[in-house]
Order: structure tokens, then sequence, then C-alpha cells
């Protein structure tokens, strides 16, 4: 009996792992970077938890509108290339299909390519953002994804605890306001390097839109005391994949931090593993990141953990050169 509730809680545990866009012809692999539409300024958005089970928060929301439509609960993933909605709302905001997509996660999915005239997350706006429209529902209990690289023309302070995402300017940056032939690099997601348990090295995915974490199932079999839990159906943004509970603690040594989740699973990782160029050992989800705050810098590829604490706004709005950062993965 125990070993069902198990089963269902990660069945509905990875709704949002991995996704990924990159196109299916080669020469629009990499989205267009969205005009930022606003001051360049300092920002703090107000983040809302994401609860589709009672009392368990597995994610944070942003309300956004596209095309000046409805609000929409999107997840903020940092496991995400693009916003990614269902095709049936993005009729309703005057999004059409073009281009073939593919979502890339532990398993693919075919999606279709549009182009949202607007995008207004509270104060701060965008314009010409390419979004990826999916035939079915993207995540039950919200609207879809929105992925943390939107903000990538800043210092970002994501603080989990908190529910807040602060967007700190570079400094002696010029106003990007309406520069919209500017050229600026598309990051990925927050691919790190990682430390498991203390003698296993490889990279790791910090995803936010990840209900739990996970290993791969060639890291499973070398951790130490481990064994297999029968096969449980975990449910992802790309289709239904098969896991097996890892039974042992797994450690996360990454940027100076020790992460040990709750709950891991074991999954075939070799989609991702493929798609960049590294193996990937594992994945953190949101309830491992839940206590931290994270400090991510896409323009010079680092990321830095801290657990919570209280900062003033002069701290809060000032860059940090501490040397406990993990590296981001160039492509």
């Amino acid at each position: 009996m125990r070993l069902q509730k198990v089963a269902t809680l990660l069945a509905t545990g990875l709704v949002l792992a991995y996704i990924r866009v990159t196109a299916a012809d080669a020469p629009s692999a990499r989205d267009p970077h969205p005009d930022f539409a606003s001051p360049y300024q300092p920002y703090e958005l107000q983040l809302r938890s994401f609860c589709p089970s009672p009392n368990r928060p597995v994610g944070v929301l942003l309300t956004v509108s596209v095309n000046g439509g409805r609000p929409l609960r999107l997840v903020l993933d940092s496991g995400a290339e693009s916003i990614v909605i269902d095709a049936k709302a993005a009729r309703s905001l005057g999004l059409s299909g073009g281009s073939d997509l593919d979502l890339v996660g532990l398993r693919t999915r075919l999606a279709k390519t549009g182009v949202a005239g607007s995008v207004d997350i509270g104060p701060v706006s965008f314009r010409n953002c390419r979004v990826a429209l999916v035939e079915g529902r993207v995540v039950e209990g919200a609207d879809g994804v929105i992925p943390l690289a939107m903000f990538s023309d800043f210092i970002m302070r994501l603080d989990l605890p908190g529910r807040t995402l602060s967007l700190i300017p570079y400094p002696q940056e010029k106003d990007l306001e309406g520069s919209s032939n500017r050229t600026v690099e598309q990051h990925d997601s927050l691919l790190v390097e990682t430390v498991l348990n203390r003698k296993h090295h490889g990279y790791v995915i910090l995803d936010t839109g990840a209900y739990c974490s996970a290993v791969s199932r060639e890291v499973a079999g070398t951790l130490g005391g481990s064994h297999i839990v029968a096969d449980l159906p975990i449910e992802a943004g790309t289709g239904v994949a098969t896991g097996q509970l890892v039974s042992t603690a797994v450690h996360f040594e990454i940027a100076g931090q020790e992460l040990v989740p709750d709950r891991v699973v074991a999954l075939d990782l070799l989609n991702l593993s493929r798609h960049y160029g590294v193996e990937v050992v594992g994945v953190v989800g949101f309830p491992a990141l839940s206590s931290y705050v994270l400090t991510i810098d896409y323009r010079n590829r680092s990321v830095k953990i801290d657990p919570k604490r209280t900062t003033s706004p002069r701290e809060r709005y000032r860059p940090h050169h501490e040397n406990s950062r993990g590296q981001l993965v160039p492509r």
C-alpha cells in the first residue's frame, strides 16, 4: 500500500522536468533572444507557490500576459528554453503554429513554434518572443512554463523561500530598451558540475520546474547500499517514462553546497546527455532547491547557491564575487 502511494506521487512528479526546445530545422535551432522593452533598471518580481496537490509546493509561478490576453499562470522553469503553452490557449491569444519543434527531455515531443508580439510580467515587458505550442496539456494545474533564461540580460537573485525574483542590471550596461537589433547569446538551462556522494563526477541540471530530483540509472547502480524499487511511471513534459526510487541518500555537491534531496528517482538520462553533449548524471528539482537563494549570472556562466538569509536592499542589488560558484556549461 505504501509503495502505491509513492508511485502515485512520483507519477505526477516530473511533469515539467527538462522541457527543452530545439528547432527541427537546423538554421533556426536557437531561439532569437526576445527584445527587452522596459527601462533597464532593478526589478523585483513576486512569485507564487505552485501546489497542484494541496499543501505540497513543487514550484513557483509567474503571472504572464501574452499579446495582451488573459493572465497566464506559468511555472518558472530553469530547465526550459522557451515559453511553452498548449495550442488551445495559444489560439485564444492570437498565436498560430509555424515550423516544427522538438521538445527534448526524457523523451521527445513534437511542438509548433509561434511568435508572441508582447510578453508582460508585471513591470517587465518583452517583444518578439518565440513560444512553443503543444497539443494537450503542458502541466497539470498551470498554463505552461516560462524559462528563467528569459531574464538573462540581468544578474538574477532567485529567492525561492522568499518567493521573489530580483533582476539586477549589469554594471555600466547601457539602457536596453528598444534595442531590437542587438545580438545576445541564447543561454541554456542551469547545467553545472557536481560530485555525487563524494566520488562520481559529472554534470547536473538545476531544474526549478522538476517536481523531484533524479540520477541516471548508471550512477544509481554505483551507489553503495542502494537497491532498486519496483518500476514507477514518471509523467514528464515530453511523455511518460519509467523510473525507480533510489533507496539510499544521494548527496549533490554543487557550488560549495551539499544538497541532499528527500526523494530521488533513477531515470534514463541519455536523451539529455546527447542534447547537451556531456554526461548528465542527475537533476536537482524544486523540492531540493526550495530553501536556497540562487544567484545566476548567465553572461559569465556562473551560479551561486546560498541558504536563505536576510539581506538589506543595498546587498540585494549588489553583484556578488565570492568564489563558491558553480560554472554553467557553455555550448
